[in-house]
C-alpha cells in the first residue's frame, strides 16, 4: 500500500495553516506596536519591545501576502482598489473633523485620497506589488532555482536602491518592502518544504525556537540596561531615503534579519489554530485599528495614561490593543467588512448570476 505524501497543513483546501497562523501574530504586533507607541520614549520596556517588534513584524507580513499572491486582475480593481479608494475617501473627514488636518498641507483633497493615510501604506503597496506577480511567478516556476535567486537578488536590489531617492506618491514604503513579498511569491514551495520539515523534527523547532528567543531576548535586555533611550532599530528599519547615518547596509540588514524571524516564526509558531484563526480576519483589524488609536490620541486618553505607572499603561495599551482586534475581529463585523470588501468583486457577479440563470 503505498504511502500518503506529506502535504502542508490547512485550514481549508489550498489554504496553508502556518500562512494564517502567521498573519494572526502579525496583526497582534502591528496593533500592539501602534498602540504603545506613543510611549516608547518613557520607558525602557515600551521601547525594547517596540524596536524588536519592528525588527520584522512587517517582513511577517508581506512574506505572508506574496505566498499567497495570485496575479488577476478582475480582483485587483474590483476588491483591492476599490477597498483602498473607499477606505481613503471614508478617512477624509475623520482626518479633517476628528483629528483638525488641514488637507492643503497634504497636496490638497484629491492628493489626499489618492496617497495613503499612516497605516494605508500597506494595501497601496500591494496594489503595486501584485503587478509584479506574472514575472516572479514566470522566474518562480520556469527557470526553477535559479530564476527565484535572481528574481529574489533583483527585488532585493530594488529595494537597496530605493533608499537612494525621495520617492514622490508615497513609493518608498513600496521600494522598501517589496523584497519580502517577493521573496514569499518565489520561494513558497521551498518554503512550504522548510515548514514540514519543522513539524517532523521536535528538534528543529527547539532549536530554531531557542535560537529565536536567545537573540531577541539579548537584544531586549540590552534596551532595558543602556544607559540612553535605544532608537538603533529605527536606524535599520527605516523606510526613508538613506541621511544621517541610515545606510543601504542597515537596509540590507533589515531584510536578512526580517526573513530569518519569520523563517523562524513559521517554524516553531507556524501550527498555531488560534493564531490561523485570527488571521483570516486580519484586513478589518489592521485597516480600522489606527484611525481608533489617532482617536484616543485626540481625545487625551493617551496623555492621561502616561502619568500613570509602567504597569498601569501596560494595562492600558494591553485592553485599547487587545479590544481592536476582538472587536474588529468578531465574525459579524467581519462579515460586514466582506460584504463592503467583495461587493463588486464577489457580492453583485453572483446576485447577477442568479438573477439571470435559467428557472427553476
Amino acid at each position: 500500500m503505498p504511502q500518503a505524501q506529506t502535504k502542508p497543513a490547512t485550514l481549508a483546501p489550498g489554504r496553508r495553516i502556518y500562512v494564517d497562523a502567521m498573519k494572526g501574530l502579525g496583526i497582534i504586533l502591528v496593533v500592539w506596536g501602534h498602540f504603545e507607541e506613543y510611549y516608547r520614549g518613557a520607558s525602557p520596556i515600551f521601547n525594547g519591545s517596540f524596536e524588536c517588534m519592528y525588527l520584522f513584524h512587517m517582513a511577517l507580513f508581506c512574506l505572508c501576502s506574496g505566498l499567497v499572491a495570485k496575479f488577476n486582475w478582475k480582483k485587483l480593481v474590483l476588491q483591492q482598489v476599490w477597498l483602498y479608494l473607499l477606505c481613503q475617501a471614508l478617512l477624509l473627514p475623520f482626518r479633517t473633523a476628528v483629528l483638525a488636518e488641514n488637507l492643503a498641507d497634504t497636496g490638497g483633497t484629491l492628493l489626499s485620497l489618492l496617497l495613503p493615510w499612516r497605516h494605508m501604506w500597506y494595501l497601496y503597496a500591494l496594489i503595486f506589488w501584485e503587478l509584479t506577480v506574472p514575472l516572479l511567478g514566470l522566474l518562480r516556476d520556469r527557470f526553477r532555482l535559479p530564476g527565484r535567486v535572481l528574481g529574489l537578488a533583483a527585488a532585493v536590489a530594488v529595494g537597496l536602491a530605493g533608499g537612494l531617492v525621495d520617492w514622490p506618491f508615497s513609493f518608498t514604503r513600496v521600494f522598501a518592502f517589496f523584497p519580502f513579498y517577493a521573496a514569499g511569491v518565489l520561494f513558497r514551495d521551498e518554503i512550504d518544504r522548510w515548514f514540514r520539515a519543522a513539524q517532523r523534527l521536535l528538534s528543529l523547532r527547539v532549536l530554531t525556537g531557542a535560537a529565536f528567543l536567545a537573540v531577541y531576548g539579548f537584544w531586549f535586555v540590552s534596551i532595558l540596561r543602556a544607559p540612553e533611550p535605544v532608537y538603533e532599530g529605527a536606524r535599520i528599519f527605516h523606510d526613508v531615503p538613506y541621511h544621517e547615518g541610515y545606510t543601504m547596509l542597515d537596509r540590507g540588514m533589515f531584510y536578512l534579519i526580517g526573513l530569518a524571524t519569520a523563517l523562524a516564526l513559521l517554524a516553531v509558531l507556524g501550527r498555531g489554530q488560534l493564531l490561523a484563526g485570527l488571521g483570516r480576519r486580519t484586513l478589518p483589524i489592521y485597516l480600522v485599528h489606527m484611525p481608533v488609536y489617532a482617536f484616543l490620541v485626540q481625545l487625551g486618553c493617551y496623555e492621561a495614561a502616561g502619568g500613570k505607572g509602567t504597569v498601569s499603561v501596560a494595562g492600558w495599551v494591553f485592553l485599547a490593543a487587545g479590544g481592536c482586534v476582538c472587536l474588529f475581529g468578531s465574525k459579524p463585523f467581519t462579515a460586514l467588512f466582506d460584504l463592503v470588501a467583495n461587493l463588486w468583486y464577489k457580492v453583485l457577479p453572483s446576485f447577477l448570476r442568479r438573477r439571470s440563470g435559467p428557472a427553476g
